[in-house]
């Protein structure tokens, strides 16, 4: 992974206080950050699979 998942969090945290004229710029890092989370997961889940790892996936 990239970032760990206490990194991810942190970025979100500080893309959250950005200010009102700051909004463009925290939208666009918010929409990188996602992406960075999502191809940490699917680097993830590709890894599992290729070990024969089953994931669990938590449900409401």
């Amino acid at each position: 992974m990239r970032l760990s998942w206490p990194q991810h969090l942190q970025a979100s945290r500080s893309v959250e206080m950005a200010g009102e004229d700051q909004r463009g710029m925290a939208m666009a890092l918010m929409g990188i950050s996602l992406l960075v989370l999502a191809q940490d997961l699917l680097d993830l889940g590709l890894r599992a699979q290729d070990q024969g790892i089953k994931l669990s996936v938590l449900r409401d």
